[in-house]
């Protein structure tokens, strides 16, 4: 089979410089959604870089550097992934996209990426979940790929022809051929969910992750395969795979998730990182055997966050293994001497001072002279440097030495003679995305359509990048640049609190809502007061009378940012305050083709860990809100976060009963008696009453089932999580039989509401025009309608004086904003707010972060890691005089019925939307939602004219082109 060729893209500075105008001679701050700031200019000058660089790897005469990028794709790279290389001698940048790795394309790149021994070759890892064996597999319902797609290369390891460069000429990077990795064959009592792919139970997926090139007189390849839950050693040559080491903790795959391997220096040994294992593994790669399993901090249950030990470096004498314990804030050195492992002790990675949970260490990497351990601390962007010449002491964390400030979120290192390479993963953020998708010179058949955007997608504006520090000036200046990383994550900020005028905090309850991927101007855009564009709004005062009446009379936060930049990591953000490593590592894989499934929200590769009795791989340490409450005896209660749902007469989002070797099957479609309630069939007491005025058909709830440990027995079973044909009045409905018996008590003197409520109310994120589904329209005004019923209720009721309600959405992925891709809308309702003659604007920087921070600040409970520990309170929206007066809520679009309105067949995109998979948000293809959401609501109106460059700094002035440091 003939390979396709490889686009050669040149990073020059010219280049990058149009895709990232904020140029690093601007010293002001650059406010990140995380709460954190990057405080130009940043060391090393660093340059862009195609999206989810994730893996460095040293030619062996280390003058080439070459990096995966294993993310969405940018226009520069034609929405490609691509490895690029930078030739240290020149300095010259090239960026090699490869087609096979297209937008929807049935492979990813991933982590895993090497040079031959003779640096004549590259070695890249290739995933596919949809096309394992190089052939599609069906979908039960799904159409068939489209014909235009790359040609499947299935699992395995990509084989690159690479030729040095010259003084004036680059480097030359070439495809040969895929080393095929086969299915791993399971035994009776194992198991891999693979959702509705068709393929048999007793196979399993590898997903090939981390690569070492083995030594020897035939070279070898030892593969991390972190979906199987094994290690393969393939000889290079024959593509043979000559020998699979099983890695495997139980029946569930995956469960231990290997992801990193490292080689002993004589061919004979070999260590595996488990991500989700919390151990690391030595292999005999002679006799085939995995000797020896070291535990690395694991979790005290079996449920529990693990460790995260994700990556690792040997050192130059091949006696010491460093190993980055993500999810634990250290790197643990591991002794080889002898035939065992050996613990030798930890170094700790966070900041001087912090005491919360969130350096997130990802990458490490050793000086060649083996005495200084470089660890770049994804959390806090910064390198932690450590001297190994001290010894680490028993029972005593190793202190870094201090820290150099990178840009934002590094995912790989390399260390030169003079010179250290950070990677990030986000360089420095987003701006403005009111362009249209921008269009690559050369767009595939397979993406052209889809690009035709009226506003460009948020993680196609993710770039990485690349800086190059003077080891030298760096360690010299490392006292002031550690104080810069300190002040890059607020870590001198004053001890915060929510001042009311009365003194106190008379707030005891707090509910907490969150909506669905809307940014500001989408919504609030034409509110007439802050800074909106209503050229941008397409649901305006009209659909969404109660939110703009909220805002105004309530206050309006416009310069609020969501944390997440789509659900998979918004949710977590919203409920966390913080990511995890396997969450940035895999979201962008998973949006951009499927090739990953859509492990949030407490559901991972199509399971339940909590039933499986597996950690969540994509939980972080320090857990979630409902942790921290519980942990600090305060009452919660949720209606559906991280509750997944199953309807009638459908499989619903995962299996929703144990595995067969713990003594259940997982379920299939449930045939109820009533699965539906039909246009004119009464409406269940529970759900309203009365009948159903609604022209679709109302699905049942069969079962909900607590997806993590702390939310059993603290859910309303009877509340759906995101079904979109459900409306929102039905579930605020139900959240009404709750509160109107708190209510009732509190008039009694006893008061039996929560001190947390959580609800979710995901109809603002639409089902496009499907066919007799409800309109854009009627899904966001619904929404609009059920966040004004809960204002007006509880401000009502006896617990207006003692309850704050935040409503935010959980990402802004869907709509243009002139300001950045992250601003969203924020909501903070309390009897507290300002009250004034005129609409009172804070216009102060804010983030998911900040709502999380101030909910737990009110409600006496400590920070749970160190973003929301630091970052700003909303302290503004609580100065008021305890005056204001309850709300009452605009019922204008049901008198109206438009929140009854159903599409038809003929409702621009409807085909399109039919064919969309609306069970679980984010599932339906972002891109080609959003033009049929802009067509709808805008009709023949065009998208505005471009007057800012969509990389403009936050705030809306556009930047000159720089290409002074090629950013």
């Amino acid at each position: 089979m003939k390979l396709p060729l490889l686009r050669l893209v040149r990073c020059s500075l010219p280049l990058f410089a149009t895709a990232l105008c904020v140029a690093q001679s601007v010293h002001s701050p650059i406010h990140l959604p995380s709460s954190k700031e990057i405080l130009p200019p940043v060391p090393g000058s660093p340059r862009a870089l195609n999206s989810l660089p994730m893996t460095a790897a040293w030619s062996p005469d280390h003058r080439y550097l070459a990096l995966v990028n294993a993310g969405y794709g940018t226009v520069e790279s034609n929405y490609e992934q691509s490895v690029a290389i930078l030739d240290t001698a020149t300095g010259r940048l090239t960026d090699f996209p490869d087609a096979r790795t297209a937008l929807y394309a049935p492979q990813t790149m991933y982590s895993g990426i090497a040079f031959s021994a003779d640096g004549r070759r590259l070695y890249v890892s290739f995933d596919s979940l949809t096309a394992p064996n190089g052939v599609p597999l069906g979908r039960a319902g799904r159409p068939a790929r489209k014909d235009d797609q790359p040609v499947a290369t299935g699992n395995g390891v990509a084989v690159y022809r690479f030729t040095p460069g010259s003084e004036t000429t680059p480097p030359s990077l070439i495809p040969e051929r895929i080393l095929h990795i086969p299915l791993r064959s399971l035994t009776g009592d194992q198991l891999q969910h693979h959702g509705e792919l068709e393929l048999p139970q007793n196979e399993a997926i590898p997903a090939p992750a981390g690569l070492a090139v083995v030594p020897g007189r035939h070279e070898k390849l030892l593969v991390a395969d972190e979906y199987s839950d094994d290690a393969v050693l393939l000889d290079v040559k024959s593509g043979k795979l000559l020998t699979r080491f099983d890695l495997a903790s139980g029946p569930v795959i995956p469960s231990t998730y290997p992801v990193a391997v490292v080689a002993g220096p004589h061919g004979r040994r070999a260590w595996v990182s488990l991500w989700n294992g919390s151990a690391v593994a030595q292999l005999d790669l002679r006799d085939g055997k995995v000797v020896q399993l070291l535990p690395l901090l694991p979790p005290a249950r079996d449920i529990d966050p693990s460790s995260h030990p994700v990556d690792m470096v040997l050192s130059p004498d091949g006696k010491t293994l460093y190993i980055a314990l993500a999810n634990r804030d250290a790197v643990a050195a591991v002794q080889l001497a002898g035939r065992h492992m050996r613990l030798d002790g930890f170094y700790d990675t966070r900041l001087p001072g912090q005491t919360y949970f969130g350096a997130m260490p990802d990458a490490v990497a050793l000086s060649p002279d083996g005495q200084t351990l470089y660890a770049a601390n994804s959390g806090s962007d910064a390198v932690a440097l450590f001297d190994l010449g001290t010894p680490l002491q028993p029972h005593l964390f190793g202190k870094p030495l201090g820290f150099i400030p990178t840009e934002w979120y590094p995912t790989a290192l390399a260390v030169g003679p003079a010179r250290l390479y950070v990677a990030t993963a986000k360089g420095k953020g987003t701006g403005p995305n009111v362009a249209p998708q921008p269009i690559p010179a050369n767009p595939p058949p397979s993406i052209q359509r889809d690009l035709h955007r009226p506003h460009t997608y948020i993680a196609s504006m993710l770039h990485g990048s690349l800086a190059s520090i003077d080891i030298a000036e760096a360690r010299a200046q490392l006292p002031k640049l550690t104080g810069e990383v300190m002040q890059s994550n607020l870590m001198s900020a004053a001890q915060q609190t929510v001042h009311f005028q009365n003194g106190g905090d008379p707030i005891k309850h707090v509910i907490y809502i969150i909506k669905e991927n809307r940014t500001y101007d989408q919504i609030l855009g034409d509110l007439g007061v802050g800074n909106g564009d209503p050229s941008l709004t397409m649901y305006g005062e009209d659909i969404t009378p109660n939110e703009h009446a909220l805002a105004r009379q309530f206050g309006v936060l416009d310069d609020f940012y969501d944390s997440g930049e789509v659900s998979g990591d918004g949710h977590v953000w919203s409920t966390a305050a913080i990511n995890s490593d396997y969450l940035e590592r895999t979201w962008q894989i998973n949006y951009r083709g499927g090739e990953r499934p859509y492990d949030f929200e407490g559901v991972v590769e199509e399971g339940f860990p909590l039933r499986e009795h597996i950690p969540d791989v994509d939980e972080p340490e320090s857990g979630y809100i409902w942790t921290d409450l519980a942990r600090h005896h305060i009452s919660y209660f949720h209606f559906a976060e991280y509750i997944s749902t199953q309807y009638c007469n459908s499989t619903g989002n995962a299996p929703k009963a144990m595995l067969p070797q713990q003594g259940g099957t997982p379920e299939g479609v449930h045939d109820c008696s009533h699965p539906y309630i039909h246009f004119g069939d009464p409406i269940p007491a529970q759900y309203g009453g009365g009948v159903s005025h609604y022209p679709w058909n109302i699905p049942f709830i069969y079962k909900d089932v607590a997806t993590k440990p702390a939310l059993v027995g603290h859910f309303d079973p009877d509340y759906p999580d995101f079904g979109l044909d459900f409306p929102d009045q039905l579930r605020v409905n139900e959240f009404l039989n709750y509160f109107r018996r708190w209510r009732a008590d509190a008039k009694a003197g006893h008061d039996t509401m929560p001190a947390f409520v959580m609800l979710r109310l995901p109809n603002d994120h639409t089902a496009g025009t499907r066919p007799g589904w409800p309109t854009p329209e009627a899904s966001v005004a619904d929404n609009d309608l059920a966040v004004g019923r809960v204002a007006d209720v509880v401000s009502h009721s006896p617990y207006w004086g003692s309850t704050a309600i935040f409503i935010l959405e959980d990402d802004a992925q869907d709509g243009a904003d002139h300001v950045d891709a992250h601003r969203s809308l924020c909501l903070v309702i309390s009897k507290y707010a300002p009250r004034r003659a005129t609409p009172y604007v804070d216009s102060h920087f804010y983030t998911t972060v900040s709502t999380v921070h101030t909910i737990l600040t009110l409600l006496g409970a400590p920070p749970m890691n160190n973003n929301d520990a630091l970052a700003p309170l909303e302290s503004p929206e609580f100065s008021g005089a305890g005056d204001q007066p309850a709300y009452n809520a605009d019922y204008r679009n049901q008198k109206n019925g438009l929140i009854y309105r159903a599409n038809t067949p003929k409702s621009y995109g409807a085909r399109e939307s039919a064919r969309m998979d609306f069970s679980h948000e984010d599932r339906a293809p972002v891109r080609e939602l959003n033009i049929i959401l802009w067509k709808d609501a805008m009709g023949t109106k065009p998208v505005p004219y471009l007057l800012l460059h969509p990389f403009a700094p936050r705030g809306g002035k556009a930047a000159k082109d720089d290409d002074d440091d090629g950013d």
